[in-house]
């Protein structure tokens, strides 16, 4: 997906925010049923498009985003069937002008609530608890079908596929282990079809002030995996990167097994049985997903990020909670 980083990699047309509010201003009137009481810029801007809030002479609150590339609205409806109103309604405001100049305008569902890197600050410890338990209660309505099947699959094995193929010096070390998840991967798609989220992280999820998640936002790239494939960031979500390295708290093992214990709680009784039956599966699918979050493949290309890679061989010795019992969740 192109990066829009700054006004200047829109088209002319909606180039500095003067044109931008003017333009917001145009298509809410014409899609919206109602006119733009005020306008704002969010906090902190995406990667991949220029964002606006926008309040309504209505009372709604709605995100405006202006983009260079076309959002793929099936990702937001898959996600919202499964996890209901923690993912934003979505819709593409048609504007033939700008389409024919190489830009797109959506409207997204203003969620409540706080981005959980601003909301947490000053909760300490229990606010970490507190979020990593919500997370595992949201996902844990994520099951779309008993088993992956091959179409679960294709996204994954098409990224293990090109990790496996690149040249980097990086993946050297580890193609042997990469190529033995090649050889599992029609095991791994008996485990149920889950909601994953392409980057869960502490700006994508929104909380409250009791540090419950109120939404998770950014769906556009996400795909249904394989149940764990999508959690390989569970060592992100109760730990952090600081200062170049990976960092437990002393409440990381507590937010841990709180996510662990939300999830398969949350689920159907007859989801969960299929989960415990193969939890070596699921095992093998959680450092799988950790794998492929690691070396990521965006554009086509494979990549890595020299923290998190430094990271890696100690996230390789994570056991979740159903399969360590008592034991720390790292290997030491």
């Amino acid at each position: 997906m192109p990066p829009v980083t700054s006004d200047n990699d829109l088209p002319k047309l909606v180039n500095t925010t003067t044109k931008q509010v003017k333009r917001i201003k145009k298509l809410v009137s014409e899609h919206l049923g109602s006119t733009s009481k005020r306008v704002d810029r969010p906090p902190i801007q995406g990667m991949f498009s220029r964002t606006f809030f926008v309040t309504l002479a209505d009372g709604r609150e709605v995100v405006i985003q202006f983009r260079t590339e076309k959002l793929d609205l099936d990702a937001f409806k898959v996600a919202k069937g499964a996890l209901g109103q923690v993912v934003p309604d979505v819709v593409a405001l048609e504007d033939e002008e700008l389409e024919n100049e190489g830009a797109c305008v959506y409207s997204l569902e203003r969620l409540p609530g706080k981005m959980w890197v601003h909301g947490v600050a000053g909760k300490g410890a229990e606010g970490r608890i507190a979020v990593n338990r919500s997370i595992g209660r949201v996902l844990s309505k994520g099951c779309l079908a008993d088993n992956s099947g091959e179409a679960g699959l294709t996204k994954v094995r098409s990224h293990l596929e090109a990790i496996l193929a690149s040249p980097l010096d990086e993946v050297v070390t580890y193609r042997p282990l990469l190529q033995g998840f090649l050889d599992k991967l029609n095991e791994i798609g008996k485990l149920p079809l889950w909601v994953s989220h392409y980057d869960l992280n502490d700006v994508n999820v929104l909380i409250d002030d009791s540090c419950e998640v109120t939404g998770m936002i950014d769906w556009e790239l996400s795909t249904p995996k394989p149940f764990g494939v999508g959690l390989g960031r569970i060592h992100t979500l109760a730990g952090e990167y600081t200062g170049g390295e990976f960092w437990m708290p002393d409440e990381f093992e507590v937010a841990e097994r709180a996510f662990w214990k939300e999830l398969f709680d949350g689920m159907s009784k007859e989801t969960r049985k299929i989960l415990e039956k193969n939890i070596n599966l699921v095992q093998d699918a959680v450092i799988l997903g950790t794998l492929l979050d690691i070396f990521f493949w965006e554009d086509g290309k494979v990549g890595c990020g020299e923290i998190s890679l430094k990271a890696l061989p100690k996230f390789l010795t994570y056991r979740i909670p159903q399969v360590r019992g008592n034991a720390p969740p790292y290997k030491e």
